[in-house]
């Protein structure tokens, strides 16, 4: 039965991916006299639109409108949130020949959107999950639950709705603290996550939300509803806070400093308790090697560690809680 389940999610959103409308990135910057918000272009810097507030960050507020994501710096509209990049963004480096060698398609795609959840149990542990090595993009790469946003949904529905296809944890507002999801960062994500890689195939603006579920829905009693989907998600595991320190700490931008070292020789040997799908394809129970999850990303080439944005709202929710 689980086994039909899994292929039921996955085929239920092959078939939406093929048919659905993409929701794209809109901007306005009323300090430029924008009167409306305007189709960003897949080579145009975000955060450089409105302008950074130091370390690659700025603020805006972000609101759904006419299944688009609008983002805009009009504080009548809406709160401000922080939106960061890092300093290595592709699009942010782009020079003249790699953008005009670009293929058409990808010049043309615009900016897309997606969501990703924090998801805090009761007893105060964030999930996060590892993305399967078959995918096209991060392959192999630990981030929260999460995907694109669908035509008409709400940030909170697109983000229960992610996780309830990658686990098989089926979540509604009312389990929550808050009884909804907010809005805690937005990162400008690229793939590849480096022009030293490759030059970019996709741009995002990932919004992040966090969750934090009500006593009774510890990580132990989410466990039992887990039914990961291995097209998708090929491992999963609830982190506390102090791991989730240490692997914020492992901090790309500060990698390129001379004397830099990573945790990776500390967290050999190490391993968390998770969720796996063995070789046989069923998910089963083991220890999860720590040591990736504290490394860096490569500067030729890309291997299993947490997404760079991950670990920005990871460190954001360590400020909030």
């Amino acid at each position: 039965l689980s086994c039909c389940m899994k292929l039921s999610r996955s085929i239920l959103k092959g078939i939406r991916a093929m048919t659905a409308t993409r929701i794209l990135v809109n901007l306005q910057n009323v300090n430029k006299n924008e009167d409306r918000p305007n189709p960003a272009s897949f080579t145009q810097s975000v955060i450089e639109h409105f302008g950074t507030t130091g370390d690659n960050v700025t603020e805006v507020n972000a609101d759904l409108q006419d299944n688009k994501l609008v983002l805009s710096n009009d504080w009548t509209k809406g709160q401000p949130v922080k939106l960061k990049r890092p300093s290595f963004c592709p699009i942010t480096n782009l020079t003249s020949p790699i953008r005009d060698d670009l293929p058409a398609d990808t010049k043309s795609r615009g900016i897309d959107s997606g969501v990703a959840l924090i998801l805090e149990s009761a007893d105060g542990k964030v999930l996060l999950t590892r993305r399967a090595k078959t995918l096209r993009t991060f392959p192999g790469v630990w981030v929260p639950p999460g995907g694109h946003l669908e035509e008409n949904e709400t940030f909170a529905m697109a983000g229960l709705r992610e996780c309830h296809e990658e686990t098989g944890l089926k979540m509604s507002p009312q389990q929550f603290v808050s009884e909804d999801l907010k809005v805690l960062a937005l990162w400008e994500s690229v793939y590849p996550t480096k022009l030293t890689i490759g030059p970019p195939k996709r741009h995002h603006i990932v919004v992040y939300l966090y969750g934090k579920l009500k006593p009774g829905f510890d990580a132990n009693t989410m466990n039992k509803q887990l039914q990961l989907e291995p097209l998708e998600t090929d491992a999963c595991a609830w982190l506390d806070r102090d791991l989730v320190k240490r692997i914020t700490e492992a901090d790309e931008e500060k990698a390129t400093e001379h004397g830099y070292k990573t945790e990776e020789s500390v967290g050999k040997g190490e391993y968390v308790r998770g969720h796996i799908i063995d070789e046989n394809n069923r998910q089963v129970e083991g220890n999860i090697p720590l040591w990736p999850l504290l490394t860096v990303s490569g500067a030729v080439s890309d291997h299993e560690r947490v997404s760079t944005g991950t670990k920005f709202a990871l460190e954001e929710w360590l400020q909030r809680v």
